[in-house]
């Protein structure tokens, strides 16, 4: 029993991190398929998200939205220094 609630939880780590980068961030839309650009797409989606959390989002689309109307907020989180 412990080893199926052990994969019932990797399994539901996985298919929330898988969804917000294919919803949120929609994934799945993007045409890089020559070279390492699904590399620098997956290591830009990284970097967004930490920015995200480092702004104090907990829900990715919620701060896409938010980032959306509040293009000077974006912009100021690039240059904030992580802490």
């Amino acid at each position: 029993m412990k080893l199926l609630e052990v994969r019932r939880t990797h399994w539901g780590i996985e298919t929330g991190s898988h969804y917000q980068r294919d919803v949120t961030l929609r994934k799945e839309a993007t045409r890089f398929t020559i070279g390492n650009g699904t590399r620098v797409k997956a290591n830009i989606n990284n970097l967004i998200f930490a920015l995200i959390r480092q702004a104090g989002f907990t829900n990715a689309a919620q701060a896409r939205r938010f980032f959306a109307a509040h293009l000077s907020d974006a912009f100021a989180i690039l240059v904030i220094p992580f802490s």
